[in-house]
């Protein structure tokens, strides 16, 4: 329970401080802004690393018309919609004077005090998948709904290469610390920010615990290798085109495979790309057989956080080898095939996803599963190696005992207890 506080602890001022430092951080500069007839309005505000959703409220009144807030209109030029440039320069310099939100504070602060409740329950070990299944709900709702798309994972990532590629948008700092801030989550917990806290991760997870589809659910798994290999392949097309590696584009926001391929809009409708709205019903469809789709066979965050559960400070763990009966029981309740490859033990690091959701801590009989540090782990491989080498160790032969012969000075060995 004290680590527990602890860890919440950090959590909240660790997270708190570097919120408070993005909002009121003094190295904003102002950008150029980027508006040009032939292009579209969604084109506009990724050049210029804007909300759709935020910029066209601040547009005049006789520009906000209905055609405007048509999704196909959001991919006509400005020119054929008869806006003007400067009242389009003027709604993004409002968008970016409201670049940090009230909203991405209390995001990160309610971010880490619901990660941190989460990480106390798989401390608990009890009752976690049906407590879990109304925390998807509340996820979805308070992070998903309510606070809509941004800041996310997946943007995070993308933000951090057009800054690499310097492509104008939000200040270095922000991005930076925005990054920080995920992957200190996902190193405190392993996949803890994705599992128990991403928006787009609780729909997909809801809709995968319902009933329906149940036999086929728990009879075939996405394999691993089909899913890394997806995910490895979609993050280097990437990477290919917006570096222009090949030189088969001309770069720019709109050579992000990601922004095409962003679910998280579908909290933000504005900013939905064509190829995401056709994208969104095979995902949505998937969910309901497969755990995950979209994190594990697209989402940059998701591969990153891959890596980074080799060296997550809490997950999933066997305390004990000579507790495990050999039931597989937590193979069966593992959405991933996480489980499996932990019991095979044929490698210790680069495993599946372990997405910390606690289920195979639930069907565990002999309680060898708990969520626990890693200096845990460490003390107590330690005190099973121990055991096991005392227990191997063969016992010595007793000594043997002289005694004093009767005939003179000779001298014969006399067993023990003689």
């Amino acid at each position: 329970m004290r680590t527990f506080a602890i860890l919440g602890a950090a959590l909240v001022v660790t997270t708190s401080a570097m919120a408070l430092f993005i909002k009121y951080h003094p190295f904003q500069e102002e950008e150029k802004i980027a508006v040009r007839d032939e292009m579209s309005l969604r084109h506009i505000a990724e050049r210029n690393n804007v909300s759709i959703d935020a910029m066209i409220p601040l547009l005049p009144p006789e520009h906000r018309t209905g055609r405007v807030r048509t999704l196909l209109g959001l991919h006509e030029p400005v020119e054929e919609l008869g806006l003007r440039k400067e009242a389009i320069v003027a709604a993004i310099r409002s968008a970016q004077a409201e670049g940090f939100p009230a909203t991405d504070v209390a995001r990160y602060i309610l971010w880490s005090i619901w990660l941190a409740g989460a990480g106390g329950l798989l401390l608990y070990g009890r009752h976690i998948r049906r407590i879990r299944t109304f925390w998807l709900v509340a996820t979805l709702a308070l992070f998903g709904l309510l606070l809509g798309a941004a800041p996310n994972p997946m943007e995070a990532v993308v933000k951090f290469h057009k800054l690499i590629q310097a492509v104008p948008g939000n200040p270095a700092v922000f991005v930076i610390v925005n990054l920080a801030i995920f992957t200190l989550l996902s190193i405190i917990g392993a996949k803890m920010l994705c599992s128990w806290g991403c928006q787009l991760g609780a729909l997909q997870e809801t809709l995968y615990n319902l009933p329906i589809f149940k036999t086929l659910k728990r009879n075939w798994k996405l394999p691993f290798a089909a899913s890394i290999a997806v995910r490895v392949t979609v993050y280097l097309l990437f990477f290919v085109l917006f570096f222009e590696l090949l030189n088969i584009n001309q770069g720019g926001p709109g050579s992000i495979l990601y922004h095409h391929l962003n679910m998280f809009k579908i909290y933000d409708f504005y900013d939905l790309a064509l190829f995401t709205l056709l994208l969104i019903p095979i995902i949505l469809v998937a969910s309901l057989v497969i755990f995950r789709p979209f994190c594990h066979l697209i989402c940059p965050f998701g591969l990153y956080s891959w890596l980074l559960e080799n060296v997550a400070l809490y997950r999933v763990r066997k305390t004990s080898g000579e507790q495990c009966n050999g039931c597989r029981r937590c193979e069966d309740a593992c959405p991933t095939d996480a489980m499996k490859a932990m019991n095979d033990g044929r490698r210790r690091y680069f495993l599946p996803d372990c997405w910390s959701c606690g289920s195979c801590i639930d069907a565990c009989p002999t309680g060898s599963l708990q969520f626990l540090p890693l200096w845990s782990q460490r003390r107590q491989a330690s005190k099973v190696e121990r055991t096991a080498s005392a227990v191997e160790r063969p016992s010595e032969p007793a000594p043997l005992v002289s005694a004093p012969s009767t005939s003179g000075d000779r001298w014969e060995p006399c067993a023990p207890g003689r």
